[in-house]
């Protein structure tokens, strides 16, 4: 496996790697058992996934299904072994450059534009209320009464939606962030690899369109005190064109930053 071009050649403060997210989610469990002392889940999960002892061995790794004999911390392991590569051995890259640069490069507090997204979002509740107001049932000539006598739901996008609602998308941009942190996991030995390892959080491919729709549609807003004029809108515009990559490419992602 190629490392060199895992940052599109610049070397931004966060970076988001398309990565098998349910690898990912088996994979921790089996490591932290593995850090107990116990190996049987992390040789299970090695039978279950013959492609991961082959990158593995590939990599130098004489007995992958024995975890206590690989040299590597854990964030380097789980990322070597999850990371979706290039036909090249190259990491995917998501999205276009200018998207990951921005991203990468978020002039805000600990340079994560989620961690800004998370602090400054909020519930829409105008839109709600829009919504409340459009009742009307009276024909007066005008097409917008047309459009409104005759316009009907969306059910299976109308249910999808609802049940996209605010506290999920904040449960999976915390997951995002910092869902392999102290915070969450009780350590910090994803966030302390070798070379500056730091893998905060990931996503399934599955909460990545969860996640993007989310985004996409009103149920958040933006509080009053946002402090970068047109911080949010960058930061989600940014973060939906990832994350629609990801989509695309039917992949999860890790949340990395650089020190």
């Amino acid at each position: 496996m190629d490392l060199d071009g895992l940052d599109g050649g610049t070397s931004p403060f966060i970076t988001l790697d398309a990565c098998d997210g349910t690898l990912v989610s088996r994979m921790v469990t089996a490591l932290e058992e593995a850090a107990s002392g116990d190996n049987a889940q992390w040789s299970e999960m090695i039978d279950a996934n013959p492609s991961v002892a082959e990158r593995l061995s590939s990599q130098g790794i004489e007995t992958p299904r024995d975890r206590s004999s690989i040299a590597w911390d854990d964030p380097t392991l789980l990322f070597t072994a999850t990371i979706v590569l290039t036909s090249e051995g190259r990491a995917l890259p998501l999205g276009d450059g200018k998207a990951r640069e921005r991203i990468g490069r978020f002039p805000f507090g600990d340079g994560s534009p989620i961690s800004y997204m998370i602090e400054y979002m909020r519930p829409n509740h105008q839109q709600a209320s829009l919504t409340q107001r459009i009742g009307m049932d009276d024909i007066d000539g005008s097409p917008i009464s047309y459009m409104i006598e005759y316009m009907r739901p969306n059910h299976q996008q109308a249910s999808l939606t609802q049940r996209i609602g605010m506290d999920d998308i904040l449960d999976l941009l915390n997951k995002l962030n910092h869902g392999l942190s102290d915070q969450h996991i009780g350590h910090h030995r994803y966030n302390e690899g070798k070379a500056g390892m730091d893998i905060r959080g990931y996503l399934s491919g599955e909460e990545v369109r969860t996640l993007r729709l989310g985004l996409a549609g009103r149920g958040w807003s933006v509080t009053a005190d946002e402090p970068l004029d047109g911080g949010m809108r960058d930061a989600s515009k940014n973060l939906i064109a990832v994350l629609r990559a990801a989509e695309r490419r039917d992949v999860g992602v890790f949340l990395r930053s650089h020190s």
